[in-house]
């Protein structure tokens, strides 16, 4: 009988072991989030973003290396006479070259703007419209905001939303940047 036992024992053990998987708990859902691209040459991104910056309800954060695009710099304008808090962190270096013309206009019609100079290169190029909110957007991509990268460049961009999980995290890596930046003027 204790031959039959140890078996019936090990049958059993044998049952549990192969329905384990099955009575494991789900593994949680996978993030998902809506992806949107663009390429240049061939896609307006500059529009594309622009676009986006008109949705807009409460804030537009932006990192810039460089900033020379009349599109967007046009909707941060609109969005401030909106009402909308909008954000710039730009390249130290590249202000002090030029890259970046529109900070100044955007700084006088009430943008907070920033240098950060901590880096060899601040070389983001993300917009965040609405951080921190279920209608949160990401663009982000090789593509600075220059006239050139819409018409001479190859260039790639990428809008993420839908997920809160990944536009807070960089709402957060851009809060990381603006505590790491001088306020300008």
């Amino acid at each position: 009988m204790n031959g039959a036992l140890v078996r019936l024992r090990a049958c059993a053990l044998l049952l549990a072991a192969l329905a384990a998987p099955a009575m494991a708990p789900a593994k949680p859902p996978v993030d998902l989030a809506r992806v949107e691209v663009a390429f240049t040459p061939g896609d307006d991104v500059a529009g594309l973003i622009a676009r986006r910056i008109t949705l807009g309800r409460e804030s537009v954060q932006v990192q810039a290396y460089l900033f020379t695009d009349r599109t967007i710099a046009r909707a941060l304008l609109a969005a401030l006479r909106r009402g909308v808090a909008v954000e710039v962190i730009g390249d130290a270096a590249q202000h002090e070259s030029g890259g970046l013309p529109w900070l100044e206009p955007l700084q006088r019609a009430g943008a907070r703007v920033y240098l950060e100079s901590g880096h060899a290169a601040s070389h983001n190029k993300i917009v965040i419209v609405d951080a921190r909110t279920d209608r949160a957007a990401v663009i982000t991509g090789s593509y600075n905001f220059t006239q050139a990268a819409q018409s001479k460049n190859a260039e790639n961009v990428v809008v993420l939303s839908g997920n809160r999980r990944i536009t807070d995290r960089f709402a957060d890596n851009f809060e990381y940047h603006r505590s790491q930046s001088t306020p300008w003027p």
